[in-house]
């Protein structure tokens, strides 16, 4: 039994527009309202897709030393179309990531689209 059949179910083009056009409006207004003086928006490269017949795409971002993630998440452009001319696009993962050097931010991943990873970055409480 396959338990995750239709998790990762593409979504309707105008369901896709109003979910990208509500990321976009909370990550921008997110540092200045959720998170308080001193907090930065950053967004990473945005991931290009690679050439397998999934069209992966990747990106990273990482805060500054003495900065704590707060939110993040992503936006993807450039979905591909199947046939029919429905647009495919998933989204892989979206979570916080570590660097072999110890810097936190975020990671996104995208299949048939291209994918920006966006954080939140805040004085870290621990400074002072």
């Amino acid at each position: 039994m396959n338990m995750t059949k239709g998790l990762f179910r593409p979504l309707h083009a105008a369901g896709l527009l109003a979910l990208s056009a509500l990321a976009l409006t909370l990550s921008t207004a997110l540092p200045t309202q959720a998170t308080g003086p001193g907090a930065r928006h950053l967004s990473g490269d945005a991931g290009r897709k690679d050439t397998t017949a999934e069209a992966v795409s990747v990106s990273r971002v990482y805060c500054p030393r003495g900065t704590a993630v707060q939110p993040g998440g992503y936006s993807t452009t450039y979905w591909d179309q199947a046939r029919d001319g429905t647009l495919r696009h998933t989204v892989l993962a979206s979570h916080p990531v570590v660097d072999a050097s110890g810097r936190k931010g975020w990671y996104a991943s995208a299949a048939h689209a291209e994918v920006t990873a966006h954080v939140v970055c805040a004085p870290s409480p621990d400074k002072g």
